[in-house]
């Protein structure tokens, strides 16, 4: 496993951690390493927004590898909006873009004085300054920073107003919409004053040679599955109709389990409808 990348911001004391090799055989990587090493730091009277409170960003073993579903990483801290555990999964290039800049994941501590942002590139992180950016939504925030650092292929996870505001369910944003939505992470980043956090890698992830021909032989199996095909091409949503008749479609928070009108949030209608 790379090292997680750890971050005082109070000190701006930047540093590495090596996760014990018997953690990552038991724990594996993603929520279940996160709440592992998060253990012994979430005390009851921690404070969800105060600076000691920690906040993990953490890939798994597979993140970035060109197998199936291998796009994801995991926000984990103390949630401000139900004070237990929180964490958020986010796919896109955001998470494969931090392996191949030599971490696994970010460890964040402290809180800065002024607002800031992380910028990482191949094994080395620098604190900026985000005084300029205080304000903007994510996606304003990505193109500064790609302008700012000349780095048009860089990968951005972002906070907007809402976390800035600490508004306790608010979120972290990367790509064109890829979001850690649950649990209040942004609100967590917010009251870190850590506006961004900015990844550029070239190096190569580290593999197992016994991984290969397995993901190979995954790849092809899941071309060939129906289900692949309708994720495609309605998105999560294709699966709206099947909930519906198992009386599982969380309406009205889950007031009912089922739809007693034309189900117009499925996939299909959207895609007859809306989708362009």
């Amino acid at each position: 496993m790379q090292p997680i990348l750890t971050i005082n911001l109070t000190t701006g004391e930047i540093g590495q951690f090596s996760v014990p090799v018997e953690w990552v055989h038991d724990f594996l990587g993603g929520a279940s390493l996160a709440a592992r090493l998060l253990y012994d730091q979430l005390t009851p009277s921690l404070v969800p927004l105060s600076p000691g409170a920690p906040l993990l960003f953490l890939c798994g073993p597979l993140t970035g590898t060109a197998g199936p579903a291998v796009g994801r990483f995991v926000v984990c801290a103390r949630s401000p909006a139900t004070g237990l555990w929180g964490e958020s999964h986010c796919g896109g290039f955001w998470g494969p873009e931090l392996r191949l800049a030599g971490f696994d994941g970010i460890w964040i501590t402290g809180r800065a004085a002024q607002p800031v942002y992380l910028w990482i590139q191949d094994g080395r992180a620098e604190l900026r300054g985000a005084d300029h950016l205080w304000g903007m939504d994510p996606y304003l925030t990505q193109r500064a920073i790609k302008m700012e650092l000349d780095q048009n292929t860089l990968r951005v996870a972002s906070i907007g107003i809402a976390g800035e505001s600490l508004i306790p369910f608010s979120l972290i944003l990367c790509d064109h919409g890829r979001v850690a939505g649950r649990t209040g992470m942004g609100a967590v980043m917010g009251s870190k004053n850590l506006k961004a956090v900015a990844v550029k890698g070239n190096e190569k992830i580290p593999l197992p040679a016994e991984y290969l021909p397995l993901r190979s032989e995954a790849n092809r199996l899941l071309r060939g599955d129906s289900m692949t095909h309708v994720f495609h091409d309605l998105g999560t949503a294709g699966a709206a109709e099947y909930f519906d008749f198992l009386n599982e479609m969380p309406k009205r928070y889950f007031q009912h389990g089922y739809s007693t009108e034309d189900l117009k949030i499925s996939g299909a209608h959207v895609a007859e409808t809306i989708l362009a």
